[in-house]
């Protein structure tokens, strides 16, 4: 069965590097530990969320050996 015949398939999320991926959970790491500062601690919560998804996203894509 070909991906076209599927109706309800997705097609893959482009991947970037490892690096550009680990970059970007500390942009969020950075900026939750800033609002945490500040009061907003909810935000900075949902934040620390996201740098730890990107971080975990980093270690798969480095696993991958450069296949992106």
């Amino acid at each position: 069965m070909a991906m076209s015949d599927t109706p309800f398939a997705l097609p893959p999320i482009p991947l970037m590097t490892a690096e550009k991926a680990r970059d970007t959970a500390r942009a969020y790491q950075a900026l939750a530990e800033h609002l945490h500062e500040v009061g907003s601690r909810l935000e900075a919560g949902r934040l620390e969320r996201q740098a730890q998804w990107w971080l975990t996203y980093s270690i798969a894509l480095a696993q991958t050996k450069g296949d992106a």
